[in-house]
């Protein structure tokens, strides 16, 4: 074999190996975004309402305990109350 083959044979194993590499990585990119997309809070509320009223009485009721101002837990609710409405119109206008 001349040195202009095995030049030519390791740039075609170069370029190969190059678009191999290229081809996993849109691979990992689309898992990615796939797992991304699956965590974000609202996706996981949406999904399962049950554990995520379940986790919000548990966390209010640690708050709750904690808190001794008794005007945390009304400040506490017009948050969630403000967030659930900010949510919802924006659902609506998309």
């Amino acid at each position: 074999m001349t040195t202009q083959a095995q030049i030519s044979a390791i740039q075609i194993e170069r370029n190969d190996a190059r678009q191999d590499l290229h081809d996993t990585l849109t691979e990992v990119n689309a898992k990615v975004g796939r797992a991304e997309g699956g965590m974000r809070p609202d996706h996981v509320i949406e999904s399962h309402p049950l554990g995520a009223s379940l986790m919000a009485g548990a966390l209010g009721f640690l708050f709750g305990s904690i808190v001794n101002n008794r005007g945390a837990g009304p400040v506490v609710i017009a948050a969630l109350l403000g967030v659930a409405i900010s949510k919802h119109g924006s659902n609506q206008r998309s």
